[in-house]
């Protein structure tokens, strides 16, 4: 409304409008607002009571094609004029003549209505509000969803709501005003002569998405297209995740996150209910006018002058018509949003000031249209950020009074998700053309990378399809309901952003949390420019895969890491203290870059308190609680193992909200029990029955849920088995719906309603309420306190789920932190915290979470992941897909079985985590937990700084210490009981009276008893009691048989148990029957009413009917409300008619409706049948026909049943409609249609195909045999020739045509390739014959037909331990480019393997894998065959020909040496010479290679693929001077001098030594010198080498140089061959000390090892070998070596310790001895000229995670840095000693740090005489 006063005139007040500003008063409730703003349209806007009300709280007419013409005419021309009200309400109004109401368009709220013969009309949300006598009565009405009601007291008249609403939609011409004065789109089209689905390119002068540098610039990642953007265009909505969002807030990301990530979109909770958008989008509009608005207080045909969008996202050429339209006059201008790059960070609030200043002037011109545009945004350009922009001029031209004269529509590339476009509607934005999103879409359709043949039209649309769905889905969770009221309604908080960008782009945006300031936001948006466009552009390809969705090594910081998952596991798993110790200090080092509460530390007290004075570990566990994880997200073995767990340590597990089978909670062996605890209620309402109910100490109600909060959830069909079925009281195979929370707990009335009712369901039971943290919900955590909730949760933003969209998971709820200390907080000053206690939850991990969490105001802590990764989870992330491959979060019978977690593992972890929390305790001082408990004056920011962002945060709100906001009041949770008064109770008589029944000494009873509308939750505690003794078996029917007189209060009989049988005469309200439980209620009017008072024309029950009944049967004479049956999955009733949204989610059941029905009957109805008698023929046109069909009724079946139940129903109830029925039957069946839902038809099918299995075994028809299909329907299959052949071996069927290749990847499935196909067991050539020749062992072509496969069987890890720190040191992204392998995009595949690896063809050959030992498949199968992958695709790639030498088009001018050329060398040359600078690589060998061409024989290592890589590397400037040995022919000194930097490369190249009797002897030799002298002999050189041919050879040593020395002595033809290996043989598979993850240490069969046992008929190698003495022949030549056995035991500390074992003497023959024991360190001439330090190990030293040495301007990497080890160690230390000199020389780097990210803080702008576009391929799958 203040916008509008730029606008507003007023013929009546004049100059004097301007004194009834503001016209909504600050700081007043909803209500007063909408006082303030329907008095002012009475008295100053030309409207009559009844016309401003309407204008204001419409129906939802968009999409009711019911709604009479001319009334929708008139909601559409109000709605020209102002958005509607849009929230569930009752309003009444009155002027003093005319007293009326209307109710909310979605109808949440109850309101009936009496009228009397005497002339009166009582209206209130209940009835039996006034004793009225029955005799006076003539009608019983509600209002309807969006009805109103108006009496005139003076004429003494009642005018219904369409009679009102015709009368003003007729008072002014409004149809012919739209018709001629409303614009469109296609009006816009039209008067360019152009069709609206005409295509018209964007700016198509960009080149394709793989090198598209808008990418980089606007803050894309390869994630961004593969896991939404495809989905947009594949499946026309958002691709779902699971697990929840473990990711660094924005706030604290040091990956340059977009301005969009410092919002959390609010949602609605307890204050107003949030909408399905899918099932009940009937009152779902994104329809929208935009454009200058007219003045609202002048009734005109000036209001429809106004472009009407049916949706925000506009096409390409939607903006294109608009941008040049002159249509009726109207003009666009266009305001560029960027700014030059020359102007850097301080460049961006001057571009803010400009464009907002542009905005205001385009205005004054006369523009209609304002179009920000970052179109502009390249090389020479920055675009600010389209949030600021939008939200900067939406509020600044509300100062100016100019908002309202112009609309805003944004053309912006960086807009892609859900999130961005509904904050940016949110912050003032009417229409939003996301260019880039659909140009990078238009690029992989063009390059058929979709796998979608459609045109680029058809692809727009699909996208807009998309984002419709999903931005309604984000506006259902606020319950708002039309974009008209979402656009510029601000529904979020910022998380860390300064009050100083609030102030000027947010005003009046939430936030608690002052932070992120311009000059930081600025300094991020130009390191996102420099990326894109940045002259040294280096390494920045490999930062496009930045893993803000799943963890990437060296990317945004995720809590669950690899290496604290592997941790824990080992703790957990083995009661290692130690690997918790590590767990606990990786998981602080994660939550602190994560989290808030990672920013704050402790004030110890000076001396700790004794362990001793400390609560036991015992106590403390109790106060710990497993998170609603349901069975059905969790397989029934892990959902059972955390229930076992909790039980045994005196702590609580928690069902969810899939139910708990009674064979769980009946049994009571405390040691073994299954038991939950805690049972959930939540909107689905699965299993939720009395006897449920009675078995609990906790009953949760889930108002909302961390991950998700605001939304419901779906179970698809193919996961409900059997036993979920029967736990959730549904039918196998059919799909179960989660309604969002709205139908019983949508408010805090209804919510305090339910609180209620569980308390009478299990008066013994706590009762809590589940929140999740937001702005706001401290006040709503008060209010739950106030409706008498014993236990308040408050959920963190990130906590886990089984699936949602990525925009639920990443962009809704706020951090616990902020909740847990507002909500405790609040309590405190209101007095309410001693009435409950505070659970937190989210991501909760270390003793230190825990106590920070309580010194926040938290009593109990919920935990979820953590102990899912105690029992082996391993974060895969793809719950949501059934395929957990450890048996976690799956239903798959095969992957249930590899579940192998236990009880124990989650008791150890919680008793570690208790230990832990106790020495916290003893170092702050206190001796039991509940000392801890609000202490926030314990708590400060933590001494060391993350980052600059970081230093940022202020705390102060958070840290506020209660008690000092209100002295003295008690905080101990839960120590004041809440008072239900349950002792007044009705059901207290109705159990004394029933006593001998349920005890079992009396058959029956009758009971008699007159009942009132403050009588609620009638019979439910009578039900407890059956229930507590009976569970759901019940009593025999009628046992209990209970008359009741008067009103039913609110729920009357919810959960009524079996064998109770209740009729009512008179009426009830809502929830009559809620989770009916196998009672019977039959309700019916009173005997003495009017004779002309007829049932099927009145209202008899209120809202939300049988809600989640689960059996019996109800039955009732008159009308329902809105939302009958709602979730019925096992009941049968019958009524006379029903409102809105009835049977919405059944599952099963039976209703009867013997009248009208309202609209969208049947959404969501997945089982059961309806049976309508549709006399009127209208029902069609009301039923929601998505998930279901209409038809006849079956004579046999359904004729039988309506025909049975409709005579019980008339015995009953007397029912005048049912007996006419029945009186004429064959007549009125003619009438009924079956409501027959699609899923449960096939369910039922499944079912009969399954129990007809036998016989179709046995029966064989016509040829044909029957095979069942998974949808259960039965198709014909060909029987098979007797002469078909065998089924083989899918690997053997694979053969060299096109055709069956491509029917073989057609096939494939990678989805579930882990569980399908099994790895490549032989890479290598057959032993038989390669090992008599010298060429590479590496079968290729088999590798490479079978590369497709083994690709299937990578599971795309959401947490990839294969590049975690016991997987690739290079952190290669693994998981991509398998995938694209197995989509056939080889050179994308090569693009992302090349941006971690400079030499994948050495590392595919030659590294050991630990990638593969990392892998998760290798917990419970063989791993990927990840190498082969790697070595398949780059020698692919130099096949094809891509691989060329890239110069950098940038020299910096810096000379850098390297000396040494082994893999760690080049690797270091390869990185700087990409980074602009000279490099010179000294090598003392005559070739380049190192190891890799001396070390590594011929048969492992292709010798020209090395000097192929050179040659490369010299065409890319590298220069190589060989034969130079640095320290001897050149002095290090003068080398440093002449140069910018030295890296010493020179690898460890002194061999261990065998210092033992006889060394000196002729024939023993190091290794390194046995194939250094045989590989340059091969390569051509004329020396001399060792020869083993007719030798009997040992080699000492095992490893891959010993393995080397194997295969080179059998191909020179070695008499005979034996290793010694010193340690224990080790064992097949791994032991208990060697967990996954870490290196598996297990026997291997390498080549070497192969092909000695074929020709000499064992494996050469001996275990548990010492050797003793070298002897000799007397002529100084070696002979044999004398050894003993020795034998390896661990010692009391747990070290390994050696022993000979005695009598075990034993001589070897041998005349060949090779020392292949590794190396000691490298030469020390060149270290010692340069006086560089070293480690103990004789290493060249630098600190910790640096390559500096000692001296200035030397740096080291490689062997001679760390130590001996891999060749992809190696690679790795080059690269990041080079990004480190890189850095030192430059001041800046774009060179890949850790896992192959850039580091943005080190990207800066640097000047240069020529700056050249670089353009950095992009891979997409």
């Amino acid at each position: 409304m203040r916008a509008r006063e730029g606008v507003m005139m007023s013929s009546k007040f004049g100059d004097k409008l301007k004194l009834l500003y503001p016209v909504v008063e600050a700081d007043m409730p909803d209500s007063a607002k909408v006082d303030n703003v329907l008095e002012f349209l009475i008295t100053a806007g030309g409207r009559s009571l009844p016309e401003a009300v309407m204008t204001m709280v419409p129906e939802a007419w968009q999409n009711d094609p019911l709604m009479d013409p001319e009334k929708k005419d008139f909601y559409r021309w109000a709605a020209f004029a102002m958005e509607p009200w849009d929230g569930p309400a009752l309003l009444t109004f009155s002027d003093g003549r005319y007293v009326g109401a209307i109710l909310d368009r979605n109808g949440l709220r109850p309101s009936r209505y009496y009228i009397t013969k005497s002339g009166y009309m009582v209206m209130a949300s209940e009835v039996g509000v006034l004793d009225i006598p029955n005799e006076d009565v003539t009608q019983k009405g509600r209002l309807q969803p969006g009805r109103m009601l108006l009496v005139d007291t003076v004429v003494g008249e009642v005018t219904k709501d369409e009679e009102l609403k015709q009368q003003i939609a007729r008072q002014r011409p409004v149809g012919k005003w739209l018709k001629e004065q409303a614009i469109t789109l296609k009006d816009l089209y039209a008067a360019r002569g152009l069709q609206s689905s005409v295509t018209m390119n964007g700016d198509s002068g960009h080149p394709p998405v793989q090198s598209d540098l808008r990418l980089p610039l606007f803050g894309y990642s390869l994630e961004h297209l593969n896991l939404l953007l495809v989905p947009y265009a594949k499946n026309k909505k958002e691709a779902l995740g699971s697990m929840g969002n473990d990711a660094a807030l924005a706030c604290l990301s040091q990956n340059t996150p977009l301005m969009f990530e410092y919002f959390k979109q609010l949602f609605a909770q307890v204050t107003n209910p949030p909408i399905d958008p899918i099932r009940e989008s009937i009152v779902m509009s994104l329809a929208c006018p935009v454009g200058p608005e007219a003045n609202i207080l002048e009734p005109s045909e000036e209001q429809c002058q106004r472009l009407f969008l049916d949706r925000p996202i506009l096409t390409l050429q939607d903006l294109s018509v608009i941008k040049t339209t002159d249509y009726r006059g109207w003009k666009t201008k266009t305001i560029d949003t960027t700014f030059p790059v020359t102007d850097g960070a301080a460049g961006l609030l001057p571009a803010i000031d400009r464009i907002c200043g542009e905005c205001s002037q385009g205005v004054e011109e006369g523009y209609r249209l304002l179009v920000l545009s970052d179109r502009q945004a390249g090389e020479q350009r920055v675009p600010v950020s389209s949030l600021m922009s939008i939200g900067a001029v939406h509020h600044h031209l509300i100062k100016t009074r100019q908002r309202l004269k112009v609309g805003l529509i944004l053309e912006t590339g960086e807009a892609r998700e859900m999130h961005h476009f509904c904050v940016l509607v949110g912050f003032g934005a009417d229409a939003i053309c996301p260019y880039l999103l659909y140009e990078s879409l238009i690029s992989l359709n063009d390059q058929n990378l979709l796998g979608i043949d459609i045109t680029e039209d058809e692809l727009q649309q699909r996208v807009i399809q998309a984002t419709s769905k999903g931005i309604s889905k984000v506006m259902a969770k606020m319950g708002i309901s039309t974009l008209h009221s979402y656009k510029g309604a601000q529904i979020f908080e910022a998380v860390g952003l300064s009050k100083e960008v609030i102030d000027k782009c947010f005003i009046g945006c939430a936030s608690r949390l002052d932070g992120v300031n311009f000059k930081v936001l600025a300094q991020e948006t130009i390191a996102r420019h420099q990326l894109a466009y940045g002259i040294r552009s280096a390494d920045a390809a490999s930062h496009l895969e930045p893993g803000w969705y799943h963890w990437r090594d060296g990317g945004e910081k995720h809590i669950n890491d690899p290496t604290s998952i592997a941790h824990l596991q080992d703790a957990t798993r083995n009661k290692n203290q130690s690997a918790y110790e590590k767990y606990s200090a990786s998981q602080q080092q994660s939550v602190r870059s994560c989290t808030l509460r990672g920013q704050l530390d402790f004030k110890f007290i000076d001396q700790p308190l004794d362990l001793s004075e400390i609560e036991p570990a015992a106590n403390i566990v109790k106060r710990f609680v497993t998170g609603a994880m349901s069975f059905g997200s969790l397989s029934i073995e892990a959902h059972s193992t955390l229930a076992r767990a909790m039980n045994r340590i005196g702590a609580k597990s928690n069902t969810g909200e899939g139910g708990e089978n009674a064979d769980r909670y009946l049994v009571k062996d405390p040691k073994n029990s299954a038991r939950s605890a805690i049972k959930q209620v939540a909107s689905g309402r699965f299993g939720v029955t009395s006897s449920y109910l009675a078995n609990a100490d906790e009953l949760q109600i889930k108002m909302a849920q961390g991950a998700k909060p605001g939304e419901g959830g779906e179970l698809p069909g193919h996961k409900v088995t059997d036993d979920i079925a029967h736990t959730r009281h549904s039918v196998p195979w059919v799909g179960l719906i989660s309604p969002p929370p709205h139908h019983d707990i949508y408010s805090i009335e209804d919510l305090a309603e339910l609180i209620y009712n569980l308390k009478c369901a299990n008066p013994v039971a706590r009762i809590s309420v589940k929140l999740v943290s937001e702005v706001g919900v401290g006040v709503i955590a008060a209010g739950v306190a106030k409706g008498k909730a014993e236990h308040i949760t408050i959920s963190g933003h990130d906590g886990g789920t089984g699936a949602s969209t990525w925009t639920g998971i990443k962009h809704a709820g706020l951090p616990w932190e902020l909740g847990i200390s507002e909500t405790h907080q609040t309590l405190v000053l209101n007095d309410l915290r001693s009435r409950v206690k505070l659970q937190t939850d989210g991501q909760l991990r270390t003793g230190r979470d825990v106590v920070i969490a309580g010194m926040l105001g938290a009593d109990e802590f919920a935990f979820s992941t953590a102990p899912l990764i105690a029992m082996g989870c391993t974060m895969m992330r793809k719950c949501h897909l059934n395929t957990c491959p450890v048996g976690v979060a799956t239903q798959d019978p095969e992957l249930r079985k590899k579940f192998e977690g236990q009880p124990e593992h989650v008791v150890n972890f919680f008793f570690m985590l208790a230990e832990e929390i106790r020495t916290y305790m003893a170092k702050l001082g206190a001796r039991t937990f509940q000392e801890l408990i609000g202490r926030t004056d314990l708590l400060k920011r933590a001494d060391t700084v993350l980052s600059e962002k970081s230093q940022l945060l202020q705390f102060d709100k958070v840290l506020t210490n209660a008690l000092e906001m209100r002295p003295g009041v008690n905080i101990i949770g839960g120590s004041v009981k809440q008072d239900f008064a349950l002792e007044e109770r009705l059901d207290n008589q109705l159990i004394a009276e029933a006593r001998d029944v349920i005890d079992g000494t009396s058959k029956q009873c009758n009971i008699k008893v007159d009942a009132g509308n403050t009588v609620r939750a009638f019979a439910t505690t009578l039900s407890y009691e059956v229930a507590r003794k009976y569970s759901d078996e019940g009593l025999p029917d009628k046992s209990i048989n209970i008359e009741v007189k008067g009103h039913g209060g609110q729920s009357f009989c919810a959960f009524l148990s079996k064998g109770i049988h209740v009729e009512l005469e008179g009426d009830s309200n809502d929830y009559v029957c809620k989770g009916l439980s196998g009672g019977t209620v039959v309700i019916y009017p009173p005997k003495d009413l009017p004779a002309e008072f007829k049932s099927e024309e009145n209202i008899i029950v209120g809202n939300v009917c049988l809600y989640g009944a689960t059996s019996g049967k109800a039955y009732f004479r008159g009308t329902a409300a809105e939302r009958f049956c709602v979730r019925n999955s096992g009941a049968t009733a019958i009524v006379e008619g029903v409102g809105d949204h009835g049977c919405e989610y059944m599952t099963g059941g039976r209703v009867i409706i013997l009248g009208p029905t309202g609209r969208n009957f049947a959404a969501g109805m997945s089982g059961g049948f309806a049976y309508i008698f549709n006399k009127s023929g209208t029902f069609e046109s009301l039923c929601n026909m998505e998930m279901v069909a209409l038809e006849p009724l079956v004579k046999d079946i359904d004729i039988t049943f309506l025909k049975e139940h409709l005579q019980e129903y008339v015995t009953y109830t007397g029912s005048e409609v049912a007996t006419h029925i029945l009186s004429n039957l064959e007549e009125s069946l003619k009438y009924f249609v079956k409501v027959f839902p699609h899923e449960y038809r096939r369910a039922l099918k499944s079912i009969s195909t399954q129990k007809a299995k036998e016989a179709q075994k046995r029966g064989v028809e016509n040829g044909l045999v029957t095979k069942p299909l998974q949808n259960g329907s039965i198709s014909p299959v060909a029987k098979k020739s007797k002469k078909e052949p065998s089924v083989q071996d899918i690997e053997a069927t694979i053969a060299d045509t096109e055709m069956e290749q491509k029917m073989l990847d057609k096939a494939l499935d990678k989805t579930r390739g882990f569980m399908k196909y099994h790895r490549q067991r032989k890479p290598y050539r057959p032993a038989e014959t390669r090992y008599k020749d010298w060429g590479e062992i590496y079968n290729h072509q088999v590798v490479k037909k079978e590369l497709k496969m083994q690709a299937a069987r990578c599971m795309d890890c959401g947490t990839p331990f294969c590049q975690s720190e016991t997987g690739c040191p290079l952190g290669n992204i693994i998981p991509t480019w398998n995938d694209l392998v197995f989509k056939d995009q080889w050179k994308e595949a090569l693009e992302r393997l090349l941006a971690t690896n400079n030499f994948p063809e050495f590392t595919g050959r030659c590294c050991p894998a630990p990638c593969e030992g990392a892998c998760v498949l290798g917990i419970n199968a063989p791993a990927v065959t990840i190498k082969n992958i790697e070595c398949t695709i780059i020698d692919h790639a130099f096949e094809q020909g891509w691989i060329k030498p890239q110069p950098p088009a940038f020299r910096t001018g810096k000379k850098v040496v390297v000396v040494g050329s082994g893999p760690s060398g080049l690797a270091c040359a390869a990185q700087l010479n990409k980074a602009g600078h000279t490099v010179t690589v000294y090598e003392r060998n005559d070739r380049v290679g190192g190891l890799l061409m001396y070390g590594i024989p011929t048969m492992k290592m292709s010798k020209p693929a090395v000097l192929r890589r050179r040659e490369l590397m010299e065409d890319e400037g590298v220069t190589f001077i060989t034969g130079t040995t640095i320290g001897k022919d050149i002095d290090a000194r003068e080398l440093l001098d002449s140069n910018d930097a030295i890296v010493m490369c020179t690898g460890a190249t002194r061999p261990r030594n065998l210092p033992i009797p006889g060394r000196d002897l002729e024939g023993i030799y190091f290794a390194i010198q046995f194939l250094e002298g045989w590989q340059k002999n091969q390569l051509g050189n004329l020396n001399e080498y060792i020869d083993a041919k007719g030798k009997d050879v040992v080699v000492i040593g095992g490893g891959d140089t010993g393995c080397d020395c194997i295969g080179t002595s059998l191909r020179m033809d070695a008499k005979s061959i034996t290793s010694f290996e010193i340690l224990t043989e080790p064992p097949p598979t791994r032991a208990n000390d060697n967990p996954w993850p870490t290196w598996p240490r297990i026997l291997r069969v390498d080549y070497g090892h192969e092909e000695v046992k074929i020709k000499h008929g064992q494996d050469p190698r001996l275990f548990e070998i010492m050797s003793e003495e070298f002897l000799d022949d007397g002529a100084g030549n070696v002979t044999g070596i004398r050894t003993c056995q020795v034998s390896w035991t661990k010692d009391e500390a747990g070290r390994w310790k050696m022993a000979k074992v005695p009598d075990t003497t034993k001589t070897f023959k041998a005349d060949l001895v090779l020392l292949a024991m590794g190396f000691l360190g490298p030469e020390e001439a060149v270290v010692d000229q340069l006086g560089l330090d070293k480690d103990p190990r004789s290493n060249i030293k630098s600190s910790k995670g640096k390559f500096r040495t000692s001296i200035p301007k030397v740096y080291a990497a490689g062997d001679c840095h760390r130590g001996q080890s891999l060749v992809v160690h190696a690679i790795n230390e080059g690269r990041q000693a080079a990004r480190e000199v890189d850095l030192d020389l430059m001041g800046q780097t774009a060179l890949a740090g850790p896992g192959g990210i850039v580091i943005q803080s080190t990207l800066h702008p640097i000047t240069a005489p020529d700056q050249q576009q670089h353009q950095q391929p992009i891979a997409v799958a």
